[in-house]
């Protein structure tokens, strides 16, 4: 019998924009999912976007804050989080340039799903140096090698396009991705969802929400 996973990396826009309104419409597109990895979550201590996004899906939360300062005002972080339907077994945090102007980071947390071993993995690289994304790409690398699993799915906002250095980099590690289309405004592909498994996988691609950031949802449903 075949199993599905379906999974979605969205980077929220922080409070840009229509900002509560646009949040409020994400979660009833999204109930298909069993994992959801957000860049730019919004926090401040009365609003949280993935919250407000979980409270109709009733996930397992996992979030590391990041980038906290003033926005309109109000102290706020600009968050990593995974949402997941499946229990949370392992997280790792890993920081990039804590504490400074370009703090970024990685999360990743481990599942079983259909007695097979997975590895997620939510990130944000940096939007200022070319050398400082393949440094935090080199850090993902070094942090899943301690790891055994069946399936490594690496999904975020990479803020490089699909012929850079930086993506040619993750492939050469073993990763494919099948995603084609623009995944930000100005028709540009700047979101993943990379994966490398030990054993044979259908995977389906898809863009589902285009209006509500300036980053649109991408998804993916992995089949074995």
């Amino acid at each position: 019998m075949n199993h599905t996973f379906n999974i979605a990396s969205y980077n929220l826009w922080k409070n840009c924009g229509d900002f509560p309104k646009r949040i409020e419409e994400i979660a009833p597109k999204l109930k298909n999912l069993d994992c959801l990895c957000l860049q730019e979550d919004y926090c401040d201590k009365d609003f949280s976007s993935s919250d407000k996004i979980n409270k109709m899906l009733g996930f397992n939360k996992i979030t590391l804050h990041l980038r906290v300062k003033k926005r309109d005002g109000h102290k706020s972080s600009s968050n990593l989080t995974i949402l997941s339907k499946y229990k949370v077994s392992q997280v790792e945090e890993i920081y990039f340039n804590k504490d400074k102007e370009d703090e970024r980071g990685a999360l990743i947390i481990e599942l079983e799903i259909n007695n097979k071993k997975v590895i997620i993995v939510n990130t944000h690289l940096s939007n200022l140096s070319f050398q400082g994304r393949l440094n935090q790409i080199e850090s993902i690398k070094y942090a899943l090698e301690k790891y055994e699993s069946d399936i490594v799915i690496i999904c975020g906002d990479m803020n490089a396009n699909a012929n850079s250095k930086e993506i040619k980099k993750i492939k050469r590690c073993g990763y494919n991705y099948v995603n084609e289309l623009a995944t930000y405004e100005d028709d540009l592909m700047l979101d993943y969802i990379f994966y490398k498994s030990n054993f044979e996988l259908k995977v389906q691609s898809k863009i589902s929400i285009k209006d509500l950031s300036d980053h649109y949802c991408l998804e993916n449903s992995f089949i074995w």
